[in-house]
């Protein structure tokens, strides 16, 4: 009780402020799982006779009213609904709990207490600045009409014989006191006749105001509070939208609401709109982002408040639920009994809004409610300059019901906008965005609410934004729905490549071309992204850090799958700063608890509705719940429990998106006291990316370039060229952007190619080594232990020498020692015959240069289809040659030293290696010079001396 006591005392002090959790004292909703009479003549009903069943449920307190409010409905699914009220009001939670284990009943939870949303200012008389700013004058010019539209006022009671109303006033109902008489009692129930003054108050009567309707709107006013009650109260609002539903509205405009889901409140709205109504209601004036309801029911259109200049009133509710905005501050208008007003609120601007849908509607009867709705919002003005820190969070606009009017005249109900590919492209590719092309139109491109300055029906776009367009003609101008074109981030892996040497002349045959191999293309999952954050708390709309999110970035394609899995407790603790304490073990308000999921789209589903589970008799601890299509869905008034289930809104609304981006959950707990605690999130998700290999591309260039050929294996290199040839290898999996290119060579070498070895004055002198060196078959390489060995190919000779630890020396070679001996050996001649530069004959020549010297091979064969080259040439160098420029590419592994007076390099020096540049004088590095990693560089002003 000291608990409860504390709840009801924190309420209190809430409410003046905000709608807080008010619910009806002592007043169920309870929804039988079978109709027990579908045929009943009034909607009260004989508890014992009906409901005989649960005497025993209801035996500690006396029942004062039993009602079927919705009677009149011709829905089997509302008739199973009753209205309850009983004695006492201290038992009703219990009294819940006990309900819920009866297997007749399919929901129950209390009524939630809904109130007028306006809030009344002075009573001075004004003019209708609100008329004049979404040019309703000017669009009674356009079109005036060709019939009347029933637009419902639910509301708290209508003066329907009102000097400035009854022309335009139908026959109505007070669902409350169950009589045909709306009117109010006293004057303090004026806000159900302000609100209908501004739906349909008379127009050109000489008298008072005038409407946005123009006299094509008739007003059918419902009362749906008790004569005896609190005139803010709303205390049938739910079943005035069924009455009106069946007894002919077109529209129901709802200027009150509140906090806190009702399934039971939704499926009435679910009623009505399946009627063919459309239902049109106040965001709320509490200055957040927190729902109210109905407004934030599925199939309403919500509406939030603006002030005469466009910006945002300081009191309107707002956030993504809300569909659009209009004026209302100082909103004159009608009130009892034959007097006028202004008042500010969202309940002045719902009805505003309601009657532009009227009159839109009877200008052009053919429309749908869906055609009707889209034109009123696509036609809206733009306010996001006015409004820079509310942008996406006041609907579609302000309404301009001249806009709406001419549009559709000349056949423009709607403009929307395609593209000529995907609109998620890579950086620095475009994609085409167009619109309706017809004569007299003119355009203007947005991107994210700014105007650019594309000026045509069709505009290129390599950037990532949201584009509309806003095309016009005379009055008409109207803006599209939003395109996102986004970057897409997801990279294709590159391949992997090998560089390749052949010799002069070689034709390259299919398995021995430049090759590159890449991995599949396996992006589509099932991936999982986890939440990584700490646990957050959550406690009457109050929360104690960001929502969850998850950042989806590995998975290609577009989403066939989705599952989502939920971590969290609601604890028996004081609020949302609670979480890390131990939890108190009682029974926690699990009702509060829902749970949201918004995509990067921001599409947003309900994951649990709120009032789904019910209180249980102890704590349910931490809990693990799972969705996935397919499952069995959550149990109604069921305690949380760990499970597979299927989400109140199924996961397939994100079918087709692209999963790339932020994925929020959206959890909430709508009531204070028993805090909710997330400590885990993670979704689950699978695409239609294709688990295939890669295209693989060949190009003449790191960037743009030539496409030489598509393929794992590139063939079409020429070889009658000595050098090196670099191609660039790119790979793309379908639904990512491609590989950055990689560079792969051909070297081609010469026919010989020679090699350059240091070698000893013994071996010079070696009779043995020097008859091994006649042989026109030989080859070096490296053994094991990083020394170098010459040895026979042909296998004749078993003998081998070694020729020391420094691997052959690149051109040039500088002489820096004397009476140094080197062993060139010309490799790669297919016949035996080669003659050196100096009239030697043979594949191996040693020589002691002592100056400045040069070598080369030439190989006796047949070069056709080529032509005859000679070896690449090897210079030997004294110290004090005149300036040098090394252009030749120190292959890997090589160890060598050059030195010179000026030594200028721009060459490239691949890994590993371990070179030294050294100068008397200076060492210039010039363009073209480059050293690959893992390499060692020295540049040193020095001689030859160690």
């Amino acid at each position: 009780m000291k608990r409860r006591a504390i709840s009801i005392l924190f309420f209190i002090f809430i409410s003046i402020f905000s709608f807080g959790q008010d619910f009806v004292e002592g007043e169920i909703y309870l929804k039988l799982k079978n109709v027990v009479n579908n045929n009943p003549t009034s909607k009260n009903v004989n508890f014992n006779s009906e409901l005989g069943f649960l005497v025993n449920n209801f035996s500690k307190t006396s029942v004062l009213k039993v009602e079927k409010p919705f009677f009149t409905s011709n829905s089997i699914d509302l008739q199973k609904i009753y209205r309850i009220k009983i004695a006492d009001n201290q038992l009703i939670d219990d009294l819940i709990k006990d309900l819920k284990s009866n297997p007749n009943i399919l929901h129950i939870e209390k009524v939630r207490q809904r109130f007028c949303i306006g809030i009344p200012n002075d009573t001075d008389v004004s003019n209708q600045w609100f008329l004049q700013k979404i040019k309703a004058f000017e669009a009674w010019d356009v079109n005036a009409g060709s019939q009347n539209v029933v637009v419902a006022v639910v509301d708290n009671a209508v003066q329907t014989n009102h000097i400035d109303l009854a022309a335009n006033m139908l026959a109505g109902f007070d669902v409350a006191d169950n009589d045909n008489n709306p009117n109010p009692v006293n004057a303090l129930f004026n806000h159900g006749t302000h609100v209908a003054g501004i739906v349909g108050g008379v127009s050109n009567n000489a008298l008072g105001i005038a409407s946005a309707g123009n006299n094509r709107i008739k007003i059918l006013p419902v009362k749906a509070t008790f004569d005896a009650g609190n005139p803010r109260g709303i205390d049938y609002g739910y079943e005035g939208i069924t009455w009106a539903a069946d007894n002919g509205a077109n529209i129901i405009s709802l200027s009150w609401g509140g906090n806190g889901y009702s399934q039971i409140e939704q499926d009435i709205i679910n009623y009505a709109f399946s009627k063919g109504c459309m239902i049109v209601a106040a965001a709320g004036n509490d200055n957040t982002e927190v729902e109210v309801f109905p407004a934030a029911y599925s199939n309403v259109i919500s509406v939030a408040s603006l002030d005469i200049d466009d910006k945002k009133s300081s009191f309107s509710t707002f956030g993504n639920w809300v569909d659009i905005s209009a004026p209302g501050r100082g909103i004159l208008s009608t009130l009892p009994f034959d007097t006028y007003g202004n008042f500010n609120g969202t309940s002045m601007a719902t009805p505003l809004v309601s009657a532009c849908l009227g009159y839109i509607w009877s200008c052009f009867p053919t429309l749908n409610t869906s055609q009707i709705e889209s034109l009123l919002k696509n036609t809206a003005d733009n306010i996001n300059v006015e409004n820079p820190t509310f942008l996406g969070k006041l609907g579609a606009g302000r309404v301009n019901l001249l806009k709406a009017i001419a549009c559709s005249n000349i056949g423009l109900a709607n403009v929307n906008i395609s593209a000529n590919g995907s609109t998620y492209i890579c950086k620095g590719e475009n994609v085409t965005l167009s619109t309706i092309s017809q004569n007299g139109l003119s355009y203007q491109w947005l991107k994210n609410g700014i105007a650019t300055s594309f000026t045509t029906n069709s505009i290129n776009v390599n950037d990532e934004g949201a584009f509309q367009v806003i095309t016009s003609n005379g009055n008409c101008s109207i803006i599209s729905e939003v395109l996102n074109v986004n970057f897409n981030n997801l990279i294709t892996p590159v391949a992997s490549v090998l560089n390749k040497e052949v010799p002069y002349c070689t034709e390259i045959t299919t398995g021995n071309g430049l090759q590159a191999t890449a991995q599949n293309c396996n992006f589509s999952g099932p991936t999982t992204y986890t939440y990584t954050g700490g646990t957050i708390g959550y406690d009457g709309y109050d929360r104690t850090g960001a929502n969850p999110t998850v950042n989806v970035s590995a998975n290609g394609g577009l989403i066939t799958n989705l599952k989502v899995s939920i971590t969290w407790q609601k604890k028996d603790q004081s609020n949302e700063n609670s979480c890390d304490l131990a939890d108190g073990g009682a029974s926690p308000f699990n009702e509060e608890v829902s749970f949201k999921l918004q995509s990067p789209s921001g599409k947003i589903i309900t994951l649990i509705a709120g009032g789904t589970y019910n209180r249980g008799t102890a704590t349910s601890g931490i809990v693990n719940t799972i969705f996935q299509d397919g499952a069995s869905p959550i149990a109604q008034n069921s305690t949380p429990i760990s499970g597979i289930f299927a989400p109140n809104q199924p996961l397939s609304n994100y079918l087709n998106e692209i999963p790339i981006g932020l994925w929020t959950l959206l959890p909430n707990d709508d009531g204070f006291v028993d805090p909710l605690c997330v400590s885990g999130f993670s979704i689950e998700i699978t695409t239609n990316a294709p688990n295939n290999p890669p295209q693989i591309t060949w190009w003449d260039n790191k960037s743009n370039g030539n496409l030489l050929f598509t393929g794992n294996e590139y063939l079409q290199i020429s070889t009658n060229e000595v050098g090196k040839k670099t191609f660039f290898v790119q790979t793309k999996c379908d639904g990512l952007c491609p590989s950055e290119r990689v560079a792969v060579s051909l070297k081609v070498n010469p026919v010989p190619q020679v090699f350059i070895f240091p070698i000893s004055n013994n071996q010079v002198s070696n009779n043995s080594f020097n008859s091994f060196l006649s042989s026109q078959t030989l080859n070096f390489r490296k053994k094991q232990d990083g020394f170098f060995e010459i040895y026979d190919e042909s296998g004749n000779d078993k003998n081998t020498f070694i020729v020391g630890n420094i691997p052959p020396l690149t051109n040039p070679v500088t002489l820096c020692e004397t009476n140094q001996s080197y062993l060139l050996m010309a490799i790669g001649c297919p016949t035996s015959t080669i003659t050196w530069s100096y009239g030697q004959n043979g594949q191996n020549l040693i020589v002691n240069p002592t100056s400045t010297i040069g070598y080369s091979a030439y190989c006796h064969q047949n070069w056709s289809p080529c032509q005859p080259i000679i070896s690449n040439n090897i210079h030997f160098i004294n110290t004090d040659h005149h300036p040098y420029e090394i252009v030749d590419e120190i292959a890997s592994n090589n160890v060598q030293k050059f030195v010179q007076n000026h030594v200028i390099a721009k060459n490239i020096i691949n890994t590993p290696a371990f070179i030294e540049y050294r100068g008397f004088k200076s060492v210039e590095l010039k363009a073209g010079f480059q050293v690959s990693g893992n390499s060692v560089f020295k540049a040193e002003i020095k001689g030859c001396e160690n």
